[in-house]
């Protein structure tokens, strides 16, 4: 039972790890998400 909360434990703080470090990898603003070349979708 320890080890299993354990485990649930480190992958909680693992994925949140991983949520900060590729945070600003993902988000973009709306203006770059739809743009493409000399094309603006609004």
């Amino acid at each position: 039972m320890k080890a299993f909360l354990l485990s649930i434990v480190v992958l909680l703080v693992v994925s949140l790890g991983a949520g900060f470090l590729f945070h600003s990898q993902f988000e973009t603003s709306a203006e770059t998400a739809f743009s493409s070349g000399n094309v603006r979708i609004q």
